[in-house]
């Protein structure tokens, strides 16, 4: 791969994208971007993972790989970490809608997950990924009190509940219509809940702002709801075989699956072909 290629910005989400579903990232996705990192291309993880989580699988990955976290909430630049929060009336509107329907939700610091109900044994590999993993600090909260005491350590939140979508959709839209945060969804089974204003794509814009790379040298990967904005706000958008529909049908291109190493194939394929 030529050193003389223009350098590029390239995002990619975690779950259903960068790892497969074993939560590995396979050998073939390692060599491919550390080789184009040597040339001198630069890439993130952007997930709605909190910081922790999503800096453990950067580094994993390589020690240059920096990280977009909590939907973009959170994101590293020039050794900087920049850091957007929920507002306290965000945090009381949540509260007061989940609590009335029962609903769990999980809020984010940088390495705490505060969690409103039991946590469940049910969850999905994935959403267990999504969340933490078991020896991290998790911190039960049974009041608005206790919410309220924190709230200057949380930065995003999700709520996830199986088999509950017409619920889920109803909270989703009343969140929306309150005007006091984002609300994105990474699976059907979730509400992603966001700062106000803020997206993966915001901080991609920030990044790309500082870094001076132009839109159309702009890569991102992702295969939820949540990566919507920040495929929209890349110059190259990809869609993972695995990706929702709406996902595809808004993506410029769409790679393998990804367990069939969907990032790597697409990123030999783009640099041979713009090198020939």
């Amino acid at each position: 791969m030529s050193n003389q290629m223009e350098k590029h910005l390239i995002f990619m989400d975690i779950d259903g994208t960068l790892v497969n579903n074993e939560q590995q990232i396979s050998e073939k996705t390692k060599s491919v971007i550390t080789a184009l990192q040597r040339d001198g291309h630069q890439f993130y993880v952007a997930t709605g993972r909190k910081y922790s989580s999503a800096y453990h699988i950067a580094k994993s990955l390589s020690q240059d790989t920096q990280v977009v976290a909590s939907n973009g909430s959170v994101y590293s630049l020039n050794q900087t970490l920049h850091k957007e929060q929920l507002s306290e009336e965000a945090l009381r509107r949540i509260y007061s809608v989940t609590n009335a329907k029962q609903l769990p939700v999980f809020f984010f610091g940088e390495h705490t997950v505060f969690y409103t109900q039991q946590l469940p044994e049910y969850l999905q590999k994935n959403d267990q990924s999504r969340i933490g993993q078991k020896e991290e600090d998790f911190c039960l909260i049974d009041s608005l009190t206790k919410l309220l005491a924190v709230k200057n350590r949380i930065v995003n939140g999700i709520i996830i509940a199986d088999d509950r979508e017409a619920e889920l959709a109803a909270v989703r839209a009343e969140l929306a219509e309150s005007r006091l945060l984002t609300v994105s969804s990474s699976h059907p089974n979730n509400i992603e809940l966001i700062p106000l204003g803020i997206s993966k794509a915001t901080a991609i814009q920030a990044i790309q702002q500082d870094l001076a790379v132009p839109r159309k040298r702009i890569i991102s990967f992702g295969d939820g709801l949540n990566d919507l904005e920040m495929l929209q706000a890349s110059g190259i958008s990809v869609a993972m075989g695995n990706a929702i529909d709406e996902l595809k049908h808004h993506a410029d291109f769409v790679t393998d699956n990804n367990s069939e190493d969907g990032i790597a194939n697409f990123l030999t394929n783009y640099f041979s072909t713009k090198e020939s």
